[in-house]
């Protein structure tokens, strides 16, 4: 089983285009392995506006698993979720356009920490978009049951300062796992120096490379110059990284 939660701990720094770009390069990390994209941020889809382009079927996303009720089966997992690719190794399972339906998701939180464990045993992973922390109906049953949760942060004293109480909040929340893995996002203070001050080890960056996240964005991500695009290169990186934090993942591929 692997379960990465990406997140910030404030506005707008990245987060739904890391969570793609490590859904894109995880099957070529891993390529006895599928990834699915949980679309979690209780303040709205970033995907269906963007990337998703709001074309799904009608009983798809996590809405549509919410209606199911109990323990959740794979099978239900994946046939509310969306291919991304021709071969099905990249599926992604829409969020809420209103932050007011988040409230119904409670329960679907916690059956799907609960059905990953059986994701995991037929190769399918997953990747979480949390999106902010702290809002009201944030997905806390993902955070706290996640290998490994990343959070994004921008090299500034503005961003460092928040995401350092995050960090705490995180590691008190999850006693005895995994401690957060730092995502930088730009250029400013050190990886080393960002690690040290939010008290993650060393952070690892992630490429502020506008192309190939507007690439992203709009579904347009195909193509030689895109899978050797900054982003796509230091999302490897990423994964790498969350195999050393969790090395059942690297034994699972």
């Amino acid at each position: 089983m692997s379960v990465v939660a990406v997140c910030s701990a404030h506005g707008a720094p990245g987060v739904t285009t890391t969570a793609l770009a490590l859904t894109w390069v995880w099957p070529l990390m891993h390529p006895d392995r599928r990834v699915l994209l949980v679309d979690a941020d209780s303040a709205g889809s970033g995907l269906l506006t963007g990337f998703l382009q709001a074309e799904l079927p009608d009983m798809a996303g996590v809405l549509a698993l919410a209606a199911t009720r109990g323990p959740l089966s794979v099978e239900q997992v994946v046939e509310c979720a969306v291919a991304i690719d021709e071969d099905s190794m990249r599926m992604v399972l829409a969020g809420v356009t209103d932050p007011r339906q988040a409230r119904l998701l409670g329960a679907t939180w916690s059956a799907l920490i609960g059905a990953a464990r059986d994701l995991g045993s037929v190769g399918v992973d997953v990747v979480v978009d949390v999106g902010r922390l702290g809002h009201r109906y944030e997905p806390t049953p993902l955070l706290d049951g996640a290998d490994v949760v990343a959070i994004i942060v921008r090299p500034e004293v503005a961003s460092v300062v928040p995401s350092a109480a995050a960090v705490r909040t995180l590691q008190e929340a999850r006693a005895g796992r995994v401690a957060p893995l730092a995502l930088v996002i730009g250029e400013g203070y050190s990886p080393s120096e960002i690690g040290t001050a939010l008290g993650t080890g060393k952070a690892v960056v992630v490429a502020r490379d506008a192309w190939a996240a507007t690439a992203l964005a709009t579904g347009s991500a195909q193509g030689w110059r895109f899978e050797r695009s900054p982003l796509l290169r230091s999302a490897r990186g990423v994964v790498e990284r969350v195999a050393d934090l969790a090395p059942s993942l690297a034994v699972s591929s």
